[in-house]
């Protein structure tokens, strides 16, 4: 590992997978899933078992192992098992079609694939410990805009989730930790059960992602933290769930797309839950900026400097002062790429627009790649979502760009919901200019997204084409 890319260990929270495992207790819950427990000392030997079958199967420093897991002990599993076999875990959603995990293997040319935890208990020794900044795993992007790219991420880089969560959120043993989101997803993976494990606390598997059955889930395993989409949140206030349901949760944190400042403040309100909006990327390991609904902005996470560039963009880079001075790095390079793919004058660029106001809070406006190019004028996808889910009879809404070849691009829209096009186009227009008024209409059961919760815009640029299609 180059020089470059060793981090000093945080100040708060672990910075390694050992220093995890000695500072637990073994008898203490480590996962809940279902009506089963499995302890710390349950959890470490069914990793070590894992890895000396992983061994066993060939693998060798720095081999990648895909996994096609769900939510269930085994993802948890498979990534430490993984990183103590001195293997790179990368993940698939086993939800996705056969050409989107090809283009996974394709890139990533993992040694090893697996649909289960192998079985067996092979008399392999386990190599050394890794280094904490050795390689781990590798998260792929979501691909809405294109081909999947994978992060190359360090192991201590893995715990960067947990060790800011200790330190601005103060968990600890008693946290329960749980959610509905795909494990298969690394940042998920690192947000929910590796958090757990790393603040002494226990994760909760859930699998129910509907507005009734998440609730009841809260409700039975007594989570104080869990993960959602804002279409989640936004579910649970329409179908009026009980907030004593939800009593037991510190928060509630968003992230991906669908968020609008107006709805969340009044799901905030009537499910009595903080609700905490999340801005992050595959490239960080995931947040970097996070807000209270209800906040002016977001304030940026420790060890991480956040700056805006003269086009707009958001760039990120190691904090240099402080208790967190180069704790943080982020991901190493794209896998293949190299680091200057990633990384540009000794940041990260976003691919998003924002600002910084005068109290130093980050305000992110959308993603440069989905600004919709109208005749020369520039159109913000999500200032037109905002409009839209502000609307009455709109539950979701989607903005996306259609080549023209008269203008370069019109704005489109797909909304679900009870409003017909007509109706949500007249709304639209007594808050937006006249060209940033959407000119076509999709009415969906459903805004297609990613695991993550992003918004898969190429979907509805084909869905668009299909409708008009004689």
């Amino acid at each position: 590992m180059s020089q470059r890319w060793r981090a000093e260990p945080f100040p708060i929270g672990p910075s390694s997978l050992e220093a995890i495992w000695s500072a637990r207790l073994p008898e203490s819950t480590a996962i809940v899933d279902d009506d089963q427990v499995i302890t710390t000392e349950q959890l470490r030997l069914e990793v070590d078992r894992v890895a000396r079958c992983l061994v066993g199967a060939g693998l060798r420093p720095g081999g990648r192992v895909l996994w096609l897991l769900g939510n269930e002990p085994a993802s948890l599993i498979s990534l430490l098992a993984t990183i103590r076999a001195n293997g790179v875990w990368v993940g698939s959603d086993r939800r996705a079609t056969d050409a989107e995990r090809q283009k996974i293997v394709d890139d990533a040319n993992p040694a090893l694939i697996f649909a289960t935890l192998p079985v067996g208990e092979p008399e392999t020794d386990l190599p050394p410990v890794p280094d904490p900044n050795a390689v781990g795993a590798i998260a792929y992007t979501s691909g809405t805009t294109g081909k999947p790219r994978g992060v190359v991420h360090t192991i201590q880089q893995l715990l960067y989730p947990a060790a800011a969560a200790i330190e601005t959120e103060r968990l600890d043993e008693h946290s329960r930790i749980g959610t509905p989101l795909s494990l298969a997803t690394l940042n998920i993976l690192l947000l929910g059960p590796l958090t757990a494990l790393a603040c002494g606390g226990a994760a909760v598997l859930l699998r129910r992602s509907d507005p009734v059955g998440f609730a009841a889930d809260v409700k039975q395993h007594q989570l104080t933290r869990a993960l959602v989409v804002p279409a989640i949140v936004q579910a649970m206030d329409d179908a009026s769930v009980d907030p004593d349901d939800l009593r037991s949760l510190d928060r509630l944190i968003m992230g991906g797309s669908g968020f609008d400042r107006d709805r969340a403040t009044a799901s905030q309100t009537n499910l009595g839950v903080p609700l905490i909006a999340s801005y992050g990327l595959s490239e960080a390991p995931t947040g970097v900026a996070r807000m209270q609904v209800g906040d002016a902005g977001a304030w940026a996470l420790p060890g991480i400097d956040i700056r805006i560039e003269n086009d707009g963009e958001i760039t990120l880079a190691p904090s240099r002062t402080g208790p967190w001075a180069h704790c943080w790095r982020g991901g190493i390079a794209y896998w293949g790429q190299g680091v200057d793919a990633l990384w540009r004058r000794g940041r990260i660029p976003t691919g998003d627009l924002g600002t910084i106001d005068s109290e130093g809070l980050l305000h992110v406006s959308g993603r440069i790649s989905d600004m919709i190019n109208r005749g020369g004028a520039t159109i913000s996808p999500t200032e037109v979502e905002g409009v839209l889910l502000a609307i009455d009879g709109i539950d979701d809404a989607a903005v996306f760009g259609l080549d023209d070849d008269r203008l370069g691009q019109r704005v489109a829209a797909a909304i679900v919901g009870r409003l017909e096009p007509d109706a949500a186009r007249k709304a639209a227009r007594q808050s937006l200019s006249g060209y940033k008024v959407p000119e076509s209409w999709l009415v969906l059961d459903e805004i297609p997204r990613n695991a993550g919760g992003k918004v898969d815009r190429p979907a509805l640029q084909a869905l668009e084409d299909q409708s008009q299609r004689p």
